[in-house]
């Protein structure tokens, strides 16, 4: 059995020239049969035009997740935002590196579905478009090249590599996250407190009103109030305030309603800009 040294493709011994691609058959110039069924491959692979779609899919997931990520309402929280864009400029660029000018299928198809998978991991459904893309270019990736195997495992790095990015992104963001809320919390001011909780036919009822202005402008804002006993003990929460925007040098009014049967000695003002991280502003007030 022989093959064409120039395509691969089973010839007769005494041939002159192919019948694949009609290359002058030298002597002595057969492939062994492995190396024929891997020149194989890689020839149907080039010649198949479908080859281009994973590439395409690959480069409308880095613009489709960079969109998905600066649309992301901020209750998801800035710094997960932050870190999906990166995931999905890094990732899938890697995964086109890998794909157009490493020819390795198999670790490029890996790298578009972890990209895929961690975009949801940080923003939810926010990213389910940007992730289908991805994972439709990674099983492309490897279906439509039928290259199953890889050539250079070092290569594989590159996908751990992005998880690890994702992580380091996230715990730089959440450093530059609390400087930020400490920054916050030096311009908010509340004023004009009042406290119309009275007892009333066996209930306590009433709320606390007030003043809150702002000395920064903020994509989201909510003011969380817990009414709590002598001890401590919680009674009841309510949100006073909840704005998708605040604009820098506006005061806005609050209100939070309480009715319980206990009666309340404090209240704890609690301000986020997200609903994934900590209070960036505390302040109780007495109600006994």
């Amino acid at each position: 059995m022989a093959f064409c040294p120039n395509c691969g493709k089973e010839i007769d011994e005494d041939d002159q020239f192919c019948k694949g691609c009609g290359s002058k058959i030298k002597a002595g110039g057969n492939l062994d049969l492995e190396h024929a069924k891997d020149l194989k491959t890689e020839s149907a692979g080039a010649d198949n035009k479908l080859i281009i779609i994973p590439l395409v899919l690959g480069i409308i997931g880095v613009i489709v997740g960079l969109a998905e990520g600066l649309s992301c309402p901020m209750l998801f929280g800035w710094i997960n935002i932050m870190t999906e864009m990166v995931i999905a400029v890094v990732g899938g660029c890697l995964g086109i590196y890998l794909f157009k000018f490493k020819k390795e299928y198999l670790i490029a198809g890996i790298q578009f579905i972890i990209t895929g998978i961690l975009m949801t991991f940080l923003i939810g459904n926010m990213a389910l478009i940007g992730c289908i893309i991805f994972i439709i270019a990674g099983i492309l990736s490897i279906f439509l090249t039928k290259k199953y195997n890889i050539d250079n495992k070092v290569l594989l790095i590159l996908p751990a590599f992005t998880v690890i990015l994702m992580l380091l992104v996230a715990i730089l963001m959440v450093g530059v996250g609390d400087y930020n809320q400490s920054q916050l919390a030096d311009q908010v001011t509340i004023s004009n407190v009042q406290n119309t909780i009275t007892q009333s036919y066996g209930y306590y009822d009433g709320s606390l009103k007030g003043d809150i202005y702002f000395d920064t402008s903020l994509d989201y804002v909510s003011m969380e109030v817990e009414f709590m006993d002598a001890n401590g003990k919680v009674l009841d929460t309510t949100y006073a305030l909840m704005d998708s925007t605040v604009e820098a040098g506006k005061t806005y009014q609050f209100d939070a309603i309480y009715m319980k049967e206990e009666k309340p000695y404090k209240a704890q003002i609690s301000l986020k800009n997200d609903l994934n991280e900590d209070p960036f502003y505390v302040q109780e007030v007495n109600l006994a």
